[in-house]
């Protein structure tokens, strides 16, 4: 018995798309993005000198699973490559949109053979918003992206099929609804016995001599198993002890039938897609046993699934890493006393030149980053100087230029204002404030400029000369905070727990004697390690990184790397 990625695309299954609501042309060689405007919707038009494939009729059932809607699973997309450098583009395997420019799916899916990651950002696409593989017969439904990045959670290893889990960054936001995944540290969903729903557009039959890939999306539900199931029944139908990885892997299902007609399993074509339980991805379809005659569905196992709790610490900054330059690495924003506003480029552990950002700034005495929309553009949150009004400066959405929207009336008293990302879980950046008289107010996002009702998370911050955050200072995959108590000038970390009700555990002293800054500044993921840091501004006008090492201890920053000089003549770091 052998083992079989369920996404490795197998060329006689392969469907083409011919480009999308943002037709794709051939121009020089390059794939190009062109606005496609239709009064019927977004079609999809074949690049110049190709032809669109006719698609086969499929079964309605993808091993005992049934059709499902778009609207019942609005965050499945596809992936697409062009395997043959030719135009042509072919379905590979499915993907969860976790965010609207971020998609989850499986290693496996984005390297080739021996685990080397594939040109995604040249020769992938994304196909979102429709249920019928690559937009249905005539290529109409959906909306396609380019792929500006990929990201491995984890070292992937091709022969064991290990760390299968992948993050792509797409070159812009699709306006469908993302599915979160699950917290690092989430037991109740991984529970034996837990029905789990997978979804995807794999073979419909485990023959691989007559199979074919689903028309139409389909789901499967699957009890979960233990990790002790899940070894004793796969590394015993492999005869490959160690074969299945608790911890990083998880195995579902009712065990398989060999008979098309009684089994549910999932199958080649199916990986990348998710595992969910109660609106959370749980896996990432990953592999399953096969024969010489079976590609899935082999008698008595299980399929096999990447854990995403296990990974979530190493993929939530990378959902909440957008930043000016448009890489993996947060960036600086500054002004002088005057009305121009810099983007300082990170390279690591060193600073770009600046570069002018577009607006005037001078009317803003706070100017906090980060991206309250999750649109993989970098925000502001300012507050005006003389009215105390605070403003969302964003990318609009119908061209490339930032507008700004109040969200706020007459914050003058607020002593600090935080974006740390996504406080309560929901997927969404929120917004902290220290009210005059010390209360730590949590105000959820909708991810559009507007927020729900503000909680009280704290009392007493008004001891804290700063109050900083953006992003996992302690590797857990929820957002903290960094606060500086005045008088004694130590500081402190505040664990987030991910928890709407109680968002913050009591603050733990981390360093001592910070009394050598005199600004404390948290743009996120500097470096890009996926772990938050801290840059600090001395008294002499010194900006120092200091690297977050994900330690919830006085070892918390490693030891500081200096950026530059003369940063007192800066007004506002942000």
């Amino acid at each position: 018995m052998r083992v079989s990625r369920h996404g490795r695309p197998v060329k006689k299954i392969r469907r083409l798309i011919a480009a999308g609501a943002a037709a794709l042309a051939v121009l020089g060689g390059a794939l190009v993005a062109t606005a496609q405007a239709d009064e019927g919707g977004p079609k999809f038009l074949p690049p110049k000198n190709s032809k669109v494939v006719s698609t086969a009729k499929a079964s309605s059932k993808i091993i005992g699973g049934t059709d499902t809607a778009f609207s019942s699973a609005p965050w499945m997309v596809q992936l697409l490559f062009e395997w043959d450098n030719d135009g042509t583009f072919y379905f590979t395997c499915g993907g969860t949109l976790v965010a609207p420019n971020k998609v989850l799916t499986a290693a496996h899916c984005v390297t080739d053979e021996n685990g080397n990651a594939l040109d995604m950002r040249g020769r992938g696409l994304v196909l979102g918003g429709t249920a019928k593989l690559v937009g249905g017969p005539d290529n109409s439904e959906g909306t396609v992206v380019n792929i500006s990045r990929s990201y491995f959670a984890g070292s992937y290893n091709a022969a064991a099929i290990d760390n299968d889990v992948a993050l792509l960054t797409l070159s812009k936001p699709l306006p469908y609804t993302p599915l979160q995944q699950a917290s690092y540290g989430d037991t109740a969903r991984y529970a034996a016995g837990t029905t789990a729903t997978t979804y995807g557009w794999g073979l419909t039959s485990s023959d691989p001599n007559s199979a074919m890939l689903a028309d139409t999306l389909q789901r499967v539900n699957q009890p979960m198993h233990s990790d002790a199931e899940c070894s004793e029944n796969l590394d015993t139908a492999l005869g490959q002890p160690g074969a299945f990885k608790p911890g990083h892997m998880v195995c579902a299902g009712k065990g398989g039938t060999s008979d098309d007609f009684t089994g549910q399993a999932t199958c080649p074509g199916d990986s990348g897609s998710p595992l969910v339980v109660s609106g959370r991805v749980v896996g990432i379809t990953s592999w399953g046993p096969a024969t010489a005659s079976e590609e899935c569905n082999v008698y008595g196992t299980y399929d096999v699934y990447t854990k995403v709790s296990t990974y979530t610490p190493a993929i939530q900054p990378r959902i909440d890493d957008a930043n000016f330059s448009g890489d993996h690495r947060a960036d600086l924003f500054a002004r002088t006393t005057g009305s121009t506003g810099y983007t300082f480029t990170s390279n690591g552990e060193s600073l770009a030149a600046r570069k002018v950002l577009a607006g005037s700034y001078s009317a803003y005495n706070t100017i906090i980053q980060t991206d309250l929309n999750r649109d993989g553009f970098e925000d502001l949150i300012a507050r005006h100087s003389s009215t105390g009004d605070m403003y969302w400066i964003h990318r609009s959405v119908s061209s490339s230029t930032y507008v700004s929207t109040k969200i706020f009336s007459n914050w003058k008293t607020v002593r600090a204002i935080v974006a740390p990302g996504d406080v309560n879980g929901d997927g969404k950046g929120d917004l902290l404030a220290v009210s005059a008289t010390g209360d730590l107010m949590v105000y959820p996002s909708f991810g559009n400029g507007k927020f729900n009702t503000p909680t009280k998370a704290a009392t007493g911050y008004q001891v804290y000369n700063q109050v900083r955050g953006h992003g996992d200072f302690t590797n857990d995959g929820k957002v903290d905070l960094i606060v500086r108590r005045g008088g004694t000038n130590d500081v402190y970390l505040v664990k987030g727990t991910g928890k709407s009700t109680a968002p913050f555990e009591a603050p733990t002293l981390v360093r001592s004697n910070w009394s050598a800054y005199n600004l404390i500044v948290t743009p996120g993921d500097v470096n890009g390690d996926s772990k938050a840091d801290v840059i600090a501004r001395s008294t002499g006008g010194d900006l120092y990184l200091l690297k977050g090492t994900g330690k919830a201890t006085s070892e918390i920053f490693a030891t500081q790397v200096k950026l530059g000089s003369g940063w007192n003549s800066y007004y506002t770091i942000g």
